[in-house]
């Protein structure tokens, strides 16, 4: 299958202009391709199109999961760091269908997969970044690392929690999809946080949805 499909995702690519399908073939290049195809891929890194970056580091990485012989080092590291930077920056607009357009939960699957290990400083970027999250569950996992123990009552102001935290309970306050705070409303109510929307809301200093 790969040998005839591979070279259709590669010519795609070669010749499309819109950066969600590229990125789309480069991912599904990676998922079947071999440390021969590495050379095909590498020139996107350099693409000004982040997107595009990112879908070229994650087909490297890809590839390495499952080629005994995979990329070489230098150009793995090159694909590590993008995605290290991907991990720390909103996600494009608009993503792949890759992950359910879970962003850095895919970022963060990638990275893991890396039989060298991941980078901790890019998983601890991804924790707070919630782009979907089907069942709650990367929310009750970002709930539980960034916020082990309660927050005191009364609530310590929003601007003085710690980076992370503050960008968890934002992405929660502003996401378009309201039932991820519902399904996780336990865990905020158990770390002293507000479980609701409109609650998060008010305390990060947003307007109500009403």
């Amino acid at each position: 299958m790969s040998a005839t499909t591979l070279p259709l995702l590669l010519a795609r690519t070669a010749r499309e202009d819109d950066p969600v399908v590229t990125a789309t073939a480069l991912v599904a290049a990676g998922l079947i391709g071999t440390a021969a195809q590495a050379a095909d891929l590498a020139p996107y890194l350099d693409t000004d199109e982040p997107l595009v970056r990112w879908a070229a580091a994650t087909a490297l990485v890809r590839i390495t999961n499952h080629q005994q012989d995979a990329v070489e080092p230098r150009l793995l590291d090159r694909a590590v760091a993008e995605l290290t930077t991907a991990a720390d920056n909103p996600a494009p607009t608009p993503v792949t269908d890759y992950n359910e357009g879970d962003f850095h939960g895919h970022i963060e699957r990638t990275l893991r997969s890396l039989p060298t290990g991941a980078p901790q400083t890019a998983l601890a970027a991804c924790l707070p970044r919630i782009e979907r999250d089907r069942d709650g569950h990367r929310t009750r996992t970002a709930l539980d690392k960034l916020f082990p123990t309660p927050l005191p009552d009364p609530l310590p102001d929003y601007a003085d929690l710690p980076a992370r935290q503050r960008q968890l309970l934002s992405a929660l306050a502003e996401h378009h999809h309201p039932w991820i705070v519902r399904w996780t409303a336990g865990t905020l109510a158990e770390r002293g946080l507000p479980d609701s929307q409109d609650g998060l809301r008010a305390y990060v200093g947003l307007p109500s949805t009403d």
